[in-house]
C-alpha cells in the first residue's frame, strides 16, 4: 500500500520530535505499518501534546502499534531512562515464538500492572493473549487487549518487529474474512 501525502506528513511530523539517531529506525516501522494498511493518527496525552502516532486498521478495528516521542513520555511518569527515549508499543500476541527481547517486554508489562497474573485473566473479552513458557516451565502471559511497550529498540530489532507486525496483521485479517 502506498503512503499518502497526509500519512507521510503525520509520520514526518512525529520524526521531527524524535532524537535524530532514532528517526530512521522508527520511520521504517511507521512506514511498514502503513504498508500493512494501518492508518496513522495523532494521539493526545493529558497535557494535549500530540507527540505520538497510533496505527489502526478500520477493517479489523484494531491498533497495531503506537510510537511515542520522548516529550510525550515525560508526562506519563516514566522512569528517567524511558522518559528520554522513544517508545514503541506493539500488539504481537498472534505468535508465541518470542525472542528474549519480546519476553522481557511481556515480563516488564506484568511487573507494572496493578494485579499481576500469569496467563489469561479470564476477562471474557478475548480468546487468549501473550503467552510463552518461562525458563522454569511456568506459563507466562497477559491479556491481548494490551499493547506491550518495548524497550528502546535499535536496528537489530527491526526485522523481528516487522515479522511480529505481519503475523499480527495476518491473524486479525483471518478473523475479519
Amino acid at each position: 500500500m502506498m503512503i499518502t501525502k497526509a500519512q507521510a506528513q503525520k509520520i514526518n511530523t512525529l520524526m521531527t520530535a524524535l532524537p535524530e539517531d532514532e528517526r530512521e529506525i522508527y520511520r521504517e516501522i511507521a512506514e511498514y505499518a502503513v504498508q500493512l494498511g494501518y492508518t496513522p493518527s495523532q494521539v493526545k496525552n493529558t497535557q494535549g501534546s500530540t507527540d505520538a502516532l497510533a496505527f489502526t486498521k478500520k477493517k479489523v478495528n484494531r491498533r497495531l502499534c503506537k510510537i511515542s516521542a520522548p516529550s510525550a513520555n515525560c508526562s506519563k511518569g516514566k522512569p528517567l531512562y524511558e522518559a528520554h527515549k522513544t517508545i514503541l508499543a506493539l500488539s504481537f500476541y498472534a505468535t508465541t515464538d518470542y525472542s528474549a527481547f519480546f519476553r522481557d517486554a511481556i515480563e516488564q508489562e506484568l511487573a507494572t500492572v496493578a494485579v499481576k497474573r500469569r496467563g489469561c485473566a479470564n476477562c471474557k473479552q478475548c480468546s487468549g493473549g501473550y503467552a510463552y513458557a518461562s525458563d522454569d516451565g511456568h506459563a507466562v502471559g497477559c491479556c491481548q487487549w494490551k499493547m506491550i511497550e518495548l524497550a528502546p529498540i535499535d536496528a537489530q530489532h527491526i526485522d523481528e518487529i516487522k515479522t511480529m507486525m505481519q503475523a499480527q496483521d495476518d491473524f486479525w485479517m483471518e478473523g475479519a474474512a
